[in-house]
C-alpha cells in the first residue's frame, strides 16, 4: 500500500491487495528459495515484504521506503525480524530479487534511477520485478493525487528495462475486470475524490472475499494467457527482468 493511502489504524487490506499478493507468489514461485536475499524498494507499509516470503524460514529482506516515519519503522521491524525496514537504500550490495512495485510511476526520471538500481543492486543471477499502473491514456486525479508521473503499457515498459541494462523473462498484465471501471469512474465520469483509494476500504468480510476470488480468478487467467503469449490488457502492467549478459 503507497503510504498516502495508508491509514495507520486501518487494519483490512483491500482485495486488490491481497489479490496482488496472490498474482505476485504466483509468478515468483519459481525463483524464492530458502536463504534469499531480496530488495523491496517502495515497500510502502510492508505488506508484501511481510507476506510473499511466509512459507521461507530463512530469508534476509531490506525494505526501504523514504516516506517511513520513525514510528512506523518501529511498528514495522517488530512484526518480522526478517525484514529490515529503513527510509535510505542500502550500500552496495547484490540481491537475488529485486522489488519495484508500484515505484518507478513516482519517478520524473524513471530510467535513470532504474539504471542505477540495476548497477548496484542486481546480482549476476539476480532478477527485478517491476509492477506499473497501465495506460497513459486512463491517467486520471487519483494519479495525480499518488504522485504518478505516467502510467505504461508493455511495451514502453519493455523498452525502458532494455534501455537500463535488463532482459525481460516475462511480461503480463493484472486486473482485467478493473480496466473498464477505471476508465468509466476516474475518467468518463470523473465521480471519484482524489483521495478515495485502497487504504479506505471497509466493506464487510463477506463481499471482500467474493471481490477477492474474482481478482484472483482474473489475474491467474491473465498470468496463464501471458505464459502461452497472449497479452490480454488489464489495469495493471507487469514485467520480470534479469540483468542483460
Amino acid at each position: 500500500m503507497d503510504l498516502k493511502e495508508s491509514q495507520s489504524t486501518h487494519t483490512k487490506r483491500h482485495p486488490w491487495e491481497t489479490a496482488r499478493l496472490r498474482a505476485l507468489q504466483n509468478i515468483l514461485a519459481s525463483l524464492l528459495f530458502e536463504g534469499i536475499n531480496v530488495l523491496d524498494i517502495g515497500c510502502g507499509d510492508g505488506f508484501v515484504s511481510r507476506n510473499l516470503f511466509g512459507n521461507l524460514r530463512s530469508k534476509n529482506i531490506t525494505a526501504v521506503d523514504i516516506h517511513l516515519s520513525d514510528e512506523w519503522m518501529l511498528k514495522l521491524n517488530e512484526l518480522d525480524q526478517s525484514v529490515r525496514y529503513q527510509t535510505v537504500m542500502p550500500e552496495n550490495a547484490l540481491y537475488d530479487l529485486i522489488l519495484l512495485l508500484d515505484v518507478i510511476e513516482h519517478l520524473e526520471y524513471d530510467k535513470d534511477f532504474l539504471a542505477g538500481v540495476v548497477d548496484k543492486y542486481v546480482g549476476e543471477k539476480g532478477k527485478v520485478m517491476i509492477t506499473v499502473p497501465a495506460f497513459q491514456s486512463i491517467y486520471g486525479r487519483h494519479d495525480t493525487f499518488l504522485g504518478h508521473y505516467r502510467r505504461y503499457n508493455l511495451n514502453e515498459l519493455t523498452a525502458l528495462t532494455t534501455s537500463c541494462g535488463l532482459k525481460v523473462v516475462s511480461s503480463g498484465y493484472l486486473f482485467f475486470t478493473l480496466l473498464l471501471p477505471k476508465f468509466v469512474l476516474y475518467k468518463l465520469l470523473k465521480i471519484c475524490n482524489d483521495s478515495e483509494g485502497i487504504g479506505n476500504w471497509n466493506a464487510g468480510k463477506g463481499v471482500t472475499a467474493i471481490i477477492e476470488k474474482i481478482l484472483a480468478i482474473d489475474n491467474g487467467l491473465l498470468i496463464a494467457a501471458s505464459r502461452s503469449g497472449i497479452r490480454i490488457p488489464g489495469l495493471t502492467g507487469w514485467v520480470l527482468c534479469e540483468k542483460r549478459g
